[in-house]
């Protein structure tokens, strides 16, 4: 699994759309974006959402996303 950089921003948003699978969390986003009025939303959940494409979904089961507002970025890694 090569190393991916979430943003804490991407971490927060993944947490609140994170679903059982990486299908199902990537939809949520996906769904969600028209929605989203804020254009800084816009560009870390684009940004999240190429980031997690990215993933297998035994790559995604490993990660966790927890909101953290205290770091600039975080791996997702435990």
């Amino acid at each position: 699994m090569s190393m991916l950089i979430f943003t804490a921003e991407e971490t927060n948003l993944i947490a609140i759309y994170k679903a059982d699978t990486l299908a199902a969390t990537l939809a949520g986003i996906d769904e969600a974006l028209p929605d989203i009025l804020d254009e800084d939303i816009v560009t870390i959940a684009e940004s999240a959402s190429r980031k997690l494409a990215a993933l297998t979904e035994p790559d995604f089961a490993a990660l966790s996303f927890t909101p953290d507002d205290d770091i600039d970025e975080v791996s997702g890694y435990d």
